[in-house]
């Protein structure tokens, strides 16, 4: 009698292991063992274009089974789990490099001549720097079960076998967002290993550990279908290979590799082969294809660029503002190691450095403030910092002034907090000095009283402070300033040399301080004529002040023919100059009124006046050429 379908009804030949009108299964997972070519002959694999669109379809989230019925390739789970640790730290398993085995590691497979065979899988980025080592079974056409996450950024994975033996993995059988996948080993060695074949729930099952340990494997409840396997969820402490009647039907993944992985799958315990054998099963997705899906368009795919080693610092710098925009496509957790944010803030700090003693300028401009901002990471703003005050450029000091401010308590301890701030300290310090350089006093005042504020604590703008007080003549205020000690031993110079010129100035209190340019043999002086500001050269030996035309002319005062001469005498000349009353005229405090002045504008220095003997005779004076003071005592 031929068997009707259980789910349409349809009649189909008694050996139908699926239902030639729906596709359903006929019975349960246990007949499937005995005609493995005809349970897979309905399946997508089998059409390039059905392989196509198997790799690559949506996931959907996949259903549990209370028993092992006859189970099609599922859709894989996407779920994302953040708890999933990094992947196992290289440290902590061995190097295959520093292995040493007398004889290739196989071991006897169970109820077979054939052997088991177990190497070392190392993953490798693309600079050739270890990801990760762990054991793995292949199969005899070199078949290994590998997590996504031991993937994850790598550009090579090679599989060692004792000294000798050795093969690669470029491609294997993967779906997108799997926890696990079948990848392949070349060169494969199928006389000193045991075929893939799917697991039977009916046949006796063993596991074999790498060191040849072989016990029974009893299967569990909680089946649940991932992909083309079946996971049991089992805690497991080393990893195993299942085998079946001469074939590997399966691998145990220990509790230290586990965690939640993509789809909420925990890797610990048994995935079952639900697929085709291994001799009819192709590779459908590369190595390069696998990472390309998981980090194209996401921001870890901005980090690998940074980390190329062969694009120079300043283009891999500017790489940060496309990085920092692009969507965090995989959990922190599951961002591998060596691309994950410490590493990308340990390649930024490199770089950035290189730029010290060599090119700040540049280097402080290849970071935008943005990247910087988006950082958030104290070491790397000290090291830009320092660029800006190695440059010592005023727009670049600037930029890292008004950057930083806010970035500074973004530092978690308290010693970081501190150097940042005596460094945006130093920073301001050298914006003052950037503006007396340019010859923009006005704005050096501006920073120095600002400073004082920000940074009440900083001896250096407290001592600049001090200078500007004793410019301005505010003793009282610069003696404030200066009376205590500083702890910086090359301060101490600085500080010395302006309480000598607080005391200098002290001595001086009486009488009218006059400033010209130290050490000129010319003393050049602003006076106020009424309420006009004049400017005059000091001359001692000049018997009469003199004024130009044009300042009479903007005083308002006419000359004609009544106006009363003088004879002025020169070396080569004589001739008669105009003389008139001046209003007061008002030195710095020093006041003279009734001064007829000799109308003249003196040879190359147009506008310019003399201040003679007529004013000057009215003050007992000290010049100090040195200094540049002139002190005026009244008589």
């Amino acid at each position: 009698m031929r068997p009707q379908c259980p789910s349409c009804d349809s009649f189909n030949e008694p050996e139908a292991l699926h239902c030639n009108q729906c596709g359903q299964p006929m019975e349960g997972i246990g007949q499937h063992s005995k005609n493995p070519a005809g349970r897979w002959s309905w399946l997508p694999w089998t059409l390039p274009l059905g392989v196509a669109a198997w790799l690559w379809l949506p996931a959907l989230k996949d259903e549990e089974s209370e028993a092992p019925p006859v189970i099609p390739p599922a859709e894989p789970n996407l779920k994302q789990d953040s708890s999933r640790p990094r992947f196992q730290s290289p440290d902590k398993d061995p190097d295959p490099a520093l292995l040493e085995f007398d004889e290739p590691q196989e071991t006897l497979g169970v109820n077979t001549g054939g052997r088991a065979r177990w190497g070392w899988l190392q993953m490798q980025d693309p600079a050739g720097l270890s990801l990760g080592v762990s054991a793995g079974a292949i199969s005899a056409e070199g078949w290994v079960v590998l997590p996504r996450k031991d993937l994850l950024g790598a550009a090579e994975i090679v599989f060692r076998q004792g000294r000798p033996g050795s093969g690669q993995i470029r491609s294997g059988f993967y779906r997108i967002g799997d926890p696990v996948g079948l990848w392949k080993v070349k060169p494969a060695d199928s006389a000193a290993s045991l075929p893939l074949a799917a697991y039977d729930p009916e046949l006796q099952t063993w596991g074999i550990e790498p060191d040849g340990t072989t016990r029974e494997w009893l299967s569990q409840s909680g089946w649940k279908v991932v992909g083309s396997f079946l996971h049991i969820p089992e805690p497991v402490s080393t990893a195993e290979v299942l085998v079946q009647d001469g074939a590997v039907v399966g691998w145990l993944l220990p509790d230290e590799r586990s965690s939640e992985s993509a789809g909420g799958q925990g890797l610990a315990g048994a995935w079952l082969w639900n697929g085709p054998p291994g001799d009819e099963l192709s590779e459908i997705a590369t190595l390069a294809d696998f990472q390309q899906s998981e980090f194209a368009g996401g921001v870890v795919e901005g980090y690998r660029q940074i980390f190329d080693n062969d694009l120079e610092d300043l283009p891999a710098l500017s790489l940060l503002d496309i990085a920092r925009i692009r969507p965090l496509r995989l959990s922190e957790e599951e961002i591998p190691q060596i691309y994950d944010r410490d590493s990308l803030l340990v390649n930024v700090r490199d770089r950035l450095s290189n730029g010290l003693g060599r090119d700040p300028l540049n280097y402080f401009w290849g970071i935008s403030a943005d990247s910087l901002r988006w950082l958030q990471d104290p070491l790397t703003t000290r090291i830009w910092m320092a660029l800006a005050l190695e440059s010592g450029d005023i727009d670049s000091l600037r930029l890292a002034i008004d950057t930083t401010s806010d970035l500074v308590f973004a530092a978690a301890q308290p010693q970081a907090l501190k150097d940042l701030e005596d460094l945006l300290a130093e920073l301001w310090v050298a914006g003052i000095e950037a503006y007396r350089k340019a010859g923009d006093q006005g704005l050096a005042h501006q920073w120095i009283e600002q400073g004082r504020i920000r940074y009440p604590g900083n001896d250096t703008l407290r001592l600049l402070d001090g200078e500007r007080l004793l410019d301005n003549g505010a003793l009282t205020a610069a003696e404030v300033a200066l009376e205590q000690p500083v702890l910086k031993a090359d301060l101490i110079p600085f500080r010395d040399s302006l309480l000598k010129r607080l005391k200098a100035e002290r001595s001086i209190e009486g009488r009218i301080l006059v400033r010209f340019t130290p050490g000129s043999p010319v003393i050049e002086a602003t006076a106020l004529v009424g309420n006009l500001p004049v400017d005059f050269l000091v001359d001692t030996g000049a018997t009469s002040t003199t004024i130009p035309h044009s300042v009479i002319q903007q005083l308002g005062i006419t000359l004609d023919g009544r106006t009363q001469q003088r004879r002025i005498r020169t070396a080569s000349d004589e001739f008669m100059a105009p003389v008139v009353e001046l209003p007061a005229i008002n030195l710095d405090g020093a006041v003279v009124s009734g001064i007829q002045a000799t109308v003249l504008d003196l040879p190359g220095q147009p506008g310019v006046g003399l201040l003679g003997l007529d004013f000057l005779s009215n003050f007992r004076l000290d010049i100090d050429i040195e200094r540049g003071w002139l002190l005026l005592e009244p008589r």
